[in-house]
């Protein structure tokens, strides 16, 4: 079987695509609590010096650290960027997929593993289980119907 989902250089994507959904690699809300605990912990005598390095350190992964694109999802395929190539990314449509699943791991980074038409198996390190999987029953199993009827 013939698919169209393969590996290729970022600048060779389909132009002007629609993005529905962008999962980013810096984790804003975490940081932010972090912050704010750090905040609060500057008015208990004790904890000064704790809050002092929870702010520090997370003020300087909010205002220096990189926020790059990991997943794109659009209407008609999602896009992996991969972190060990860079510039370099998966594009994979969802009429290609055969199944998907989502791995929890409890000491590393969760993995997406989807298995396309043709046999091949790609594992994906994953950051928000919540977005994938939810873009994934949106347009993946709606897709499938679609080829069914």
């Amino acid at each position: 079987m013939k698919i169209k989902s393969n590996r290729f250089k970022c600048r060779n994507l389909p132009a002007n695509y629609v993005v529905d959904a962008r999962i980013k690699s810096k984790p804003i809300m975490s940081m932010c609590f972090v912050a704010v605990t750090g905040f609060i912990l500057l008015f208990q005598d004790s904890y000064f010096f704790m809050g002092v390095l929870l702010l520090f350190f997370s003020g300087y992964s909010l205002l220096f650290s990189k926020n790059q694109t990991t997943v794109e999802f659009s209407d008609d395929f999602v896009v992996f960027y991969l972190d060990d190539h860079h510039g370099e990314c998966y594009l994979i449509y969802y009429t290609d997929i055969e199944n998907y699943e989502y791995q929890r791991k409890l000491f590393d980074t969760d993995v997406v593993k989807i298995k396309l038409k043709n046999q091949k198996i790609l594992e994906f390190k994953s950051l928000d289980r919540r977005k994938i999987q939810k873009n994934f029953k949106k347009h993946v199993v709606y897709k499938i119907e679609d080829d069914e009827e």
